[in-house]
Order: C-alpha cells, then sequence, then structure tokens
C-alpha cells in the first residue's frame, strides 16, 4: 500500500498569485504616476493663467495712474490755467477736460491759500480745500493720494448705487513768470479701475468664478467681491506681493475655501511707487482643477476595469497552463497496476509529485506508451482551443482600451481649440516658435499688427521677419546663449523693443516673452503689444516742456539743456562762445500802456527778429518776460560776439506794426564770453551775462556791454 501523499500548493494556484500580484502592483503604479503629473500640470496650468492676469491688471493700474500723471502735466502747462485771471475761463477748460475724460470725478485749481478758484460744473468753487491731503501734498511737488472716500464732493456729485471713491493726484501751479500761484488737482474716480477690471475679465473668466481683488498697502480691499470691499485681509498671497515678486500660490482664505491666487503689486515705476497695490487674481481650486478631477475619475475608472480584466485573464490562463498536468496526472494514476521498482520520488509541489510517480508507473507499463500520447494530444488540442478564446478576450479588452484612449484624446483636442481660440482673440499679438527661431504659431492680431499672414509665417524664421537687420546678430547671440546657459536679459521680463513689419518699416512695441521646456528643447512664447502712440505722446509731450508757449522759442529749460552741450564742443572744438543776456527798454510801458495782448504781440515779434539776426547753428531762447538769452558758438574772440549784438540793436530800432499801435522800443544787453580753457558753468555764464545787462542797463540803455 503506497503512503498517503501530504498537501502541497497547486501550480495554478501558485501562478494565479504570482500573476494577480503583478498586474495589481503594476496598476496601482501606473495609476498613481498618472494622477500625480496630471494634477501637477492641472495646477500649473491654472495659476500660470491666474499669475497673467494679475501681471495684465498691475500693468493697466500703472499704465492708467501714469496717464493721469501725464494728463495732469499737461493741463498745468496750459496758459489759461497758468496765467488767466478769469475764473470762468479756467472752468471753460476744466469743464472741455471733465467731459472728454468721463473718469475724471473733479478737476479743480486753488489759489496759495487753498481756496477753489475754479473747478469742473462748478463744483466747490471759493470752499476752502487747504486741509485737504491732495492740496497740502501738491503744493511743492507731484502728489498722488491713494484710494479714499469722498468728503466735500460726496453729496454734489450725481448719485450712484455706490459711494464716490477716488484717487487723488495734484501738483503745483506757477504763473508764466515762475511765480507760484497754486494747486491743481484732478480727483480720479475708482470707477475706472472697475472698468479695468471689467475688461480683463473675458466671460469665460466669469463662468469659472476668476475674481479681481486690489489691495491697499495697510490691507483694505479696495476692489473685488462686494462682501469684502473696504475690509481688511491678509492672506499669505498679499504678503508675497509686497516683497515686490509675482506669482500664483493655493491658499485658504477667511471664508474657508481653498483659492488658486495670482498675486503681482503695482508702484513699479519710481515717480508712482506711492501706490503699493497688491493685485490678486483668484479662482475656487475646486472650479480651477474641475476638468482634473474629472479626469481623474475617468483614469481611476479605466484603471480598475482594465486591471479587472487582467486579473481574470491572469486567472483563466494559470488554470488553463495547470490543467494538461492535471489531467495527465490522473489519467497516469488511474492506469496504474501493480506496485514493483520504484522511482525516486520527488517531493516538491503536487504536480511535480504526481509526474514523477507516474514516470515510475510508465517504466512498468511501456505498452500503455500510445494509448497515453494520444490521451497527450487530447489535452493539447483543448489547451489550443482555451488559449484562442484568451487571446480573443484580450482583443476585446484592447478594443475598449482603444476606445477611451480616443475619448481622451478627443477631449484634448477640445482643450486645444479653446486654447488656440483664446489666443487668436487676444488683444496683443502672439508668436511662438521653437529654440531655432522657426515660427510655430501666430495669430490673427499679430496679421494685423505685422502684415503677414499666418499661413506665410509659418515655418519661417522669426529673424528674417520681425527683428529689424541691426538687431539680428544681437538677437541670435541671446537666444544661443539662453539655450546654452538658461540665462537671458529677454526671457521672463517685459521690455520695449523695435520690430520690423512687411513693408519695412519700424514701430517700437512692448515685447513679453516665456520659455516652456520640451523633450525636444524649448518653445518660446511671446506677446507683441504696438506702443507707437505712446511713444509719440512721450515724445509731444517732451517738446512742450522744452518750449515758450508764448514765442515758440526754446525756453529757460531747454536753454539749460543746449548750453551744458555748446559748452562742452567749445572745448572739445577749440572755439569760443559767447552768451548774451538782452532785456527790453521800456517793455512794460507797452505792456501797460497797449494791453497784455499787445506786449505778447511785441514779445512774439521780438523773438521772430532775434531768430532772423543770428545764424541757425545758434540757439535763442526766452527765460521770462521780456528776457532773451542767445548762445554764439563757433565764433573767434569778443569782436564777433559784439557784432551780432549790434547787429541785434539794429534790428530792433526798427519800429513793430503791432495790432493796437506801432511801437518803437530798444533793449540792453549783456555778454559773457567762455574760451575753451575756462572751467565756468552754464549757470554761471548766464549771471555773468545778466551783470553785464544790467551794466548796460546803469550806462543808458539801448547798448551792449561784454565782461
Amino acid at each position: 500500500m503506497r503512503p498517503k501523499t501530504p498537501d502541497r500548493l497547486r501550480l495554478a494556484t501558485l501562478v494565479t498569485i504570482g500573476v494577480c500580484a503583478t498586474v495589481i502592483v503594476t496598476m496601482l503604479a501606473l495609476l498613481v504616476l498618472v494622477d500625480h503629473f496630471a494634477a501637477t500640470y492641472a495646477k500649473q496650468q491654472a495659476q500660470e493663467r491666474l499669475q497673467q492676469l494679475s501681471w495684465q491688471m498691475r500693468d493697466s493700474l500703472d499704465r492708467g495712474i501714469a496717464r493721469v500723471v501725464d494728463h495732469t502735466q499737461v493741463i498745468a502747462n496750459l496758459a489759461t490755467v497758468r496765467d488767466s485771471d478769469n475764473a470762468a475761463d479756467i472752468q471753460r477748460v476744466f469743464d472741455n477736460i471733465h467731459r472728454n475724460f468721463s473718469n475724471y470725478a473733479w478737476i479743480g485749481l486753488t489759489d496759495t491759500k487753498g481756496m477753489v478758484i475754479a473747478a469742473s460744473d462748478g463744483l466747490l468753487d471759493g470752499v476752502d480745500v487747504s486741509q485737504r491731503p491732495w492740496f497740502m501734498g501738491g503744493q511743492k511737488q507731484l502728489f498722488i493720494g491713494d484710494y479714499h472716500p469722498s468728503t466735500l464732493l460726496e453729496n454734489k456729485l450725481p448719485n450712484t448705487d455706490e459711494r464716490w471713491r477716488f484717487v487723488d493726484v495734484a501738483l503745483p501751479i506757477t504763473h508764466s513768470n515762475g511765480m507760484y500761484r497754486g494747486v491743481l488737482g484732478i480727483h480720479l474716480s475708482w470707477d475706472w479701475a472697475r472698468s479695468i477690471a471689467n475688461e480683463l475679465l473675458v466671460p469665460t473668466d466669469r463662468q469659472y468664478m476668476v475674481e479681481v481683488i486690489v489691495v491697499r498697502n495697510d490691507g483694505m480691499v479696495i476692489l473685488g467681491p462686494d462682501y469684502l470691499e473696504e475690509s481688511t485681509i491678509n492672506t499669505r498671497s498679499v504678503a508675497l506681493s509686497r516683497t515686490g515678486r509675482t506669482g500664483a500660490i493655493a491658499e485658504k482664505w477667511p471664508d474657508g475655501q481653498r483659492y488658486l491666487t495670482g498675486y503681482s503689486q503695482t508702484g513699479g515705476r519710481a515717480a508712482y511707487s506711492s501706490l503699493k497695490w497688491s493685485v490678486l487674481i483668484r479662482q475656487p481650486e475646486e472650479i480651477a482643477l474641475a476638468a482634473f478631477r474629472d479626469l481623474q475619475k475617468q483614469i481611476l475608472l479605466v484603471g480598475g476595469l482594465v486591471g479587472l480584466l487582467l486579473a481574470l485573464v491572469a486567472v483563466g490562463l494559470a488554470r488553463g497552463l495547470a490543467k494538461p498536468l492535471d489531467d495527465l496526472s490522473a489519467a497516469i494514476v488511474r492506469r496504474r497496476d501493480d506496485d514493483f521498482e520504484q522511482i525516486p520520488i520527488i517531493p516538491n509541489y503536487h504536480e511535480v509529485h504526481l509526474l514523477s510517480v507516474t514516470l515510475a508507473d510508465m517504466v512498468e507499463r511501456e505498452r500503455q506508451h500510445v494509448k497515453r500520447l494520444h490521451t497527450l494530444n487530447e489535452n493539447l488540442e483543448h489547451l489550443v482551443q482555451e488559449r484562442t478564446r484568451e487571446i480573443e478576450k484580450k482583443a476585446g479588452a484592447l478594443e475598449e482600451a482603444l476606445a477611451q484612449q480616443l475619448i481622451i484624446q478627443e477631449r484634448l483636442r477640445d482643450s486645444e481649440a479653446e486654447l488656440r481660440a483664446t489666443l487668436q482673440n487676444a488683444n496683443d499679438a502672439f508668436i511662438a516658435m521653437d529654440q531655432n527661431g522657426i515660427i510655430v504659431d501666430w495669430n490673427e492680431q499679430a496679421e494685423h499688427l505685422l502684415g503677414w499672414t499666418r499661413r506665410e509665417a509659418i515655418g519661417q524664421n522669426l529673424s528674417e521677419m520681425v527683428v529689424p537687420p541691426a538687431m539680428r546678430e544681437d538677437y541670435a547671440q541671446d537666444l544661443q546663449h539662453f539655450i546654452a546657459t538658461g540665462e537671458s536679459n529677454i526671457i521672463n521680463q517685459r521690455i520695449e523693443v523695435t520690430a520690423l513689419r512687411r513693408d519695412g518699416v519700424e514701430f517700437p512695441i512692448e515685447l513679453a516673452v516665456a520659455c516652456v521646456p520640451r523633450r525636444d528643447g524649448y518653445l518660446f512664447i511671446a506677446f507683441l503689444h504696438d506702443i507707437t502712440e505712446r511713444k509719440l505722446l512721450q515724445a509731444s509731450l517732451m517738446g512742450m516742456a522744452l518750449k515758450d508757449a508764448l514765442t515758440d522759442l526754446p525756453n529757460r529749460r531747454a536753454l539749460m539743456q543746449k548750453l551744458p552741450e555748446s559748452i562742452a564742443r567749445a572745448a572739445r572744438l577749440g572755439k569760443p562762445l559767447a552768451v548774451l543776456f538782452l532785456d527790453l527798454d521800456g517793455f512794460k510801458g507797452i505792456n501797460d500802456g497797449y494791453g497784455h495782448e499787445a506786449g505778447d504781440e511785441l514779445l512774439r515779434t521780438i523773438g521772430q527778429r532775434l531768430s532772423g539776426a543770428v545764424r541757425t547753428t545758434d540757439t535763442v531762447a526766452r527765460l521770462a518776460g521780456d528776457e532773451f538769452v542767445i548762445v554764439l558758438e563757433m565764433i573767434n574772440g569778443d569782436a564777433d560776439a559784439i557784432e551780432v549784438a549790434d547787429k541785434i540793436l539794429q534790428t530792433l530800432q526798427q519800429p513793430f506794426t503791432l495790432t493796437a499801435a506801432t511801437v518803437s522800443i530798444s533793449a540792453s544787453i549783456g555778454i559773457a564770453m567762455h574760451w575753451p580753457e575756462d572751467s565756468t558753468t552754464a549757470e554761471q555764464l548766464i549771471t555773468l551775462a545778466d551783470g553785464a545787462m544790467y551794466v548796460a542797463k546803469k550806462n543808458g540803455k539801448n547798448r551792449a556791454v561784454a565782461v
């Protein structure tokens, strides 16, 4: 009698456990990795969008304040504002400006003691504003007041659904003769900032609860949701923005919700650095990552189904592999006869043990060999059928997985289409290029700005199409330096450069370039904004600041810029120069006898005669009142200067035909010489010439005296 065989693990059980464990571990690892990278990417994309909106809101606020300051300075230089004694004339100027710039809630001019002389719509005329911060701060220099509620104008301005809030801009006003007149103040309505926020957020942003929040330096919310406005907050994003950095973070707000918040700070320009507002763009984290949550659920569902299918396949495969051995063992056991010499028994798992016992019997039963082979052939055919069914099951599972992949690809294409639509409708020109400078994307605004269609631009080198020839070498070197070191003066910066249009015209732009690393290199994303109008306005304002409003001659500021340059040229070329200080004799009598308009007309005519009496390379400037300065360059000595002075005196002796009367006038001229080896400054030369002019007046007027 044979000994009882001990129980052992079966081959099918071992294979099933091993394959199932491998499938489970592999699927869990893949799900964790996919979930992690998808979450990181979705959060990064949402934060970059909010950070970009924060930049745009910050830049719009800075540009708006700068524009108000520029307008204030232009208004301050108007002749009517500076010199007119008629309050009605000044009010008409302010009313006209108020109609064209509706965000200016109030424009007013005070006297030196803070009493309102004239204001738009006549509001606060005659009211004492000497204790208002804008008057006190604007008496000596440009003043920019922070966000504050209305005090004096609350009940005088039109009623609205919200209370009036202002940002103040004020600066001192001087008469044309340099005397202090008072303070010009402008109250900028806070509706200006609300309109910027409304224009910044597209309907898609509002649909997904993107909110703009502006926080004053003391932590008070000055723009944002109704329930937050004029309350105090102290979030981590506010603290980070006050360091001057920009970025985006995930944080928990006082209302208990978690938000993704992009942050930045205004006041980057030195002239307006007093307004340090924190600009926050926030979106509920749940909404920002909603698409990722849906994708996460789909990944878990698909992963679970695939894991379950693979586990079932593993079980079937293990059973299929073990079944032929079980059948063979059973057949051999059933055909055993009497026991005799035994083959050694291998005490491993159950199948090997039975096989060793059966082999012992096979030695004794050789005659049954053919029959056992036939049985084995039948088992093999059965195994082939099982394998065929398993392959069919795997093919079906693969088809389902491919269908899910197609669905995911369709959603990715939809997301890409949404992003492309956003870029195509952006206000700025958008250009994307690879690390070799080849253009790979080009939106509609780029077509309008640069003149090339998208079809023409794609595949072309950006340098050859947009960069001016003189800048192409520097552009190529900067690009190669960034690829090699990761450092650049352009990447992740907002700079002003010159661009080339298709028709060959060069024009100024504001450029912002970002870099996206890829497996095969870098993708560069550039936004271009035309700033031609801004540059023209700056040039126009600069020209106005250097011209005398009455005679159109260079004013004192222009003279003090040009005279040091003339002194430097004299030293460089070895030629002396002369400064002639001219003061009219008897001008006050004409001004008093015939009126200020006649005096102004006489000054304009004298300016024209002085310009005609000297060379085009010489400079004729009006200092103030009836004082003029002439700078003579490239002369040989004192004799040349005196000769020009005599010529000027003769020119002025000719009668002046004015609208009111025909008058005659003379002038006293003081001459100061500057030799190449002298160390006298521009101010000293003017002072010397002024002293010589007083000597000429003392000696009888209508003459020139040199020192």
